[in-house]
């Protein structure tokens, strides 16, 4: 991918799932990435295995986004290993399920706490340095609960779309500094998280996992679920040069799920 190449870039949640297809699927195309998750042995494994898979220039920082200090944290650890972050995935894990009914105001604080207020101080931190350098990439990893709300994911519904919502006005401000910002609404994608949502579907439900995940493939038009490395490349490309024209989108990549004209 043009422009991708010797670029920062900072990937959250990147040990496993989709955040780490996509930090694999940046270093590939020669972006200098910072891996970021939780947990520092995680973190560890996956700067490893991405270095064996063709990453050359892969660092890697154990940080919890929900603590206030922590964008800011590997906001410098990015720049003192390689510069200035040009690239920013913004992702990681979801609230849980629940029923909009039974969610209170504690769960919908603690929701803004994991998915947009990272979000917002991810932007505050490094979009000046973007636009300055004339060149950025700030892309958020939501749902298609962003386009199609999802029965028993209130929390995910809400504050995804939040999320949707300040993104667009962002990218409305910045893009004619060479800034996109964009976000990728993944469908059914086999991930750990996935496994656990599953789990909590099968209890509900009285079924097995196994069978969650048959009628989830079945709703979906390709017949199966997405795999990490699907949802990666359509990230990948909208960091690239090729993608510069195309900003403020809410892209599904969902096998088809979503049935919207729009």
């Amino acid at each position: 991918m043009a422009g991708v190449s010797g670029r920062t870039a900072i990937v959250g949640g990147s040990s496993s799932g989709l955040g780490y297809a996509v930090a694999e699927n940046l270093a590939r195309s020669g972006a200098r990435v910072l891996v970021v998750s939780r947990s520092e042995e995680r973190v560890s494994r996956a700067v490893e295995s991405i270095r064996a898979a063709g990453g050359a220039a892969v660092e890697g920082m154990a940080a919890d986004f929900t603590h206030e200090d922590a964008p800011r944290a590997v906001v410098e650890a990015a720049r003192e290993a390689f510069g200035p972050p040009e690239i920013v995935i913004a992702n990681g894990g979801g609230p849980p399920g629940m029923a909009a009914v039974s969610a209170t105001a504690e769960d919908l604080a603690s929701a803004c706490d994991l998915l947009l207020l990272p979000v917002q101080r991810l932007v505050e931190l490094t979009l000046p340095g973007m636009r300055e350098g004339g060149w950025g990439r700030f892309v958020a990893i939501t749902s298609i609960a962003v386009r199609q709300p999802q029965p028993g994911l209130v929390l995910s519904n809400a504050l995804r779309a939040a999320v949707t919502g300040y993104l667009k006005s962002v990218a409305d401000e910045v893009a004619a500094d060479g800034v996109t910002v964009n976000t990728v609404c993944p469908g059914y994608t086999a991930t750990e998280r996935l496994e656990v949502l599953a789990a909590g579907k099968a209890a509900g439900e009285d079924t097995t996992v196994e069978e969650v995940f048959a009628a989830w493939a079945r709703q979906t038009p390709v017949g199966r679920l997405l795999r990490p490395e699907e949802v990666a490349a359509a990230v990948g490309f909208l960091c690239s040069e090729e993608a510069s024209g195309i900003t403020g989108v809410a892209l599904p990549v969902d096998g088809g799920l979503g049935r919207s004209l729009l």
